[in-house]
Formats: structure tokens, sequence, C-alpha cells
């Protein structure tokens, strides 16, 4: 079996079409997730970059940490992929690169302004054309990190941006009828953490913002990672095992085995219910 390394892309959006997205949200969180899929797979079946069907898993957010409106797509991207002849490939320049973001950032905006201009004229909206042309005209930021080493570092990753919400309870310093407080990072300014006091009705309205539309799927598999490729790439695999303990245990994984001794077995006692606490600090109480 291949161990691969993996890319995490960052694709985002200008937050001059922010009101777009906040008033049609089920199809242009669509319409970004497709196209950052779209622009992924023409790069990697490019023979100048890869040649070879890549594969991709990625994760909607649309929060920034201080809840302000961020839509943004985070991908796991592996250094490689399968080519025609089914045989792995893997990524040039030696595997320190995925692909240019400039030339990514400059398909992307492409594809997406394409996919824009069409729903514009099918809903019969208006859009004014020097809008039109910063869109054009601005860089679509798309940031490429290094790679992560080994599944474990992957799948903690994945984990921990695919169960988020916008804001979790550790962060909320305090609270009360007219007032919240809780911590943040600025990004901007080497990543100091710093405490913003917002209106109980603005926190409200930006914790609002970052519901998706019921049913909408924010974690999404293509290419390679997609359940369409299981049997191509994990032809090992029995697919109707009658369990997901079974599956893992014919590719030689045990999950009941102690990760610590490595001998003894993990049985199941209880099943413990989950207890949300109240945020640190009491009501009516400032925390310091």
């Amino acid at each position: 079996m291949i161990q691969a390394k993996y890319f995490h892309v960052v694709f985002t959006i200008p937050h001059h079409i922010n009101d777009l997205f906040l008033n049609y949200p089920r199809q242009m969180y669509a319409t970004l997730m497709q196209n950052v899929w779209y622009t992924l797979d023409a790069f990697g079946w490019n023979h100048k970059y890869l040649g070879a069907q890549l594969g991709c898993t990625m994760v909607l957010h649309t929060w920034g940490s201080n809840l302000s409106y961020h839509p943004h797509v985070h991908c796991i991207v592996p250094a490689g992929g399968v080519d025609l002849n089914g045989k792995w490939r893997s990524i040039k320049g030696k595997g320190k690169f995925l692909f240019p973001v400039k030339a990514l950032s400059k398909v992307f905006r492409v594809k997406m302004m394409n996919c824009i201009n069409d729903f514009i004229y099918d809903s019969g909206m208006e859009f004014s054309s020097e809008l039109l042309n910063k869109l054009y005209k601005k860089p679509w930021v798309v940031y490429a990190k290094p790679t992560m080493n080994g599944t474990e570092s992957v799948i903690k990753y994945l984990a921990r941006y695919a169960s988020k919400v916008a804001i979790t309870h550790h962060r909320i310093l305090s609270y009360d009828d007219q007032h919240v407080r809780f911590t943040y990072t600025d990004y901007r300014h080497k990543n100091l953490k710093k405490i913003l006091i917002l209106d109980s009705s603005e926190f409200i309205r930006r914790f609002i913002m970052h519901i998706l539309p019921k049913g909408f799927c924010k974690i999404r598999h293509f290419g390679i990672l997609s359940g369409a490729w299981k049997k191509r790439v994990f032809p090992e695999v029995d697919i109707k095992a009658k369990s997901t303990y079974q599956m893992w245990k014919n590719l030689g994984f045990d999950m009941l085995k102690c990760r610590f001794c490595k001998q003894g077995k993990l049985v199941f006692q209880n099943e413990i219910e989950p207890v949300r606490g109240p945020p640190k600090g009491s009501y009516n109480k400032t925390v310091i």
C-alpha cells in the first residue's frame, strides 16, 4: 500500500461577493466546492505538474476567528495520483510543492466567475459592471501549506476542521443580557490572542451567518479519495465486509488492539453521554 504525503490547500473568495453567498448559500457553497475541485483536477491532469487523477477531501468553512463572514475551503490533497495505466505518480518538484498558487488562483477565479455570471443571468439579477471588473482584476487567494507526514497527522487535522462550529464554548469567557466576551486570534498581527466584546444581538447575528443550509454536506471527497475509487485504489478491500472493523482488519489494522501495549484488546463497557458545561466564568461575572 502506498503511503503518500498530503498537502493542505485553502481557497478563498473575495469579500465583494459575500452578500451573494449570504443570499444564496446553498447554490454558492456548492459552486465554490465544485470549482475548487475542477481547478485541482485540471492541474492534476496537466502533464507539466502530474498527469494523473488527483484526489481531494475538502471541508467548507464560513467564519473567521472573530465570527466574521469569510467563506473558504480547506483541502487535503495527496502528493500524487493514479495515471491512465493505473500506476501511482508522485508530484513533480521532489514533492516540495503541489502546484503554483498564482496559477491556481487565476484558473480558480475564471471558473468561479463563469459560474457566477451564469447564475446572475439565469436568476435575472443585476450586477454592476464595476463590481464584476473588480472581481476579475482582484487576485483570488489560494494558499498551500507544506506536506503533512503520516496518516495520523492527516486524520487529526481533518477531525479538527470537520467537527468545528463557528465558535466553541471554551472561547466564550463571559456573557450577560447585553454583551458576550470571547477570545479570538488576530491573524493579521502575528497570530496574537485577543479578547472581543460584542453586543448580544451582534454576537447572535454573526453566529447565525454560519449555519449551513439544511442537509448541506460540508465535507466532500473527490477523485481517488471518493467512494467510487475504493475498488480501484484498494482492490484488496472487501467492500461487502460485514462491519467497518472487518474492513480495516482486512487492511492489516486492528482497531481493537491497544495502541499503547500493542497486545491487549479494547472492550466496550459503556457509552458516555455528551455533557456541555457552561462557558468559563459565571453569569454576570467577568473573568480576568
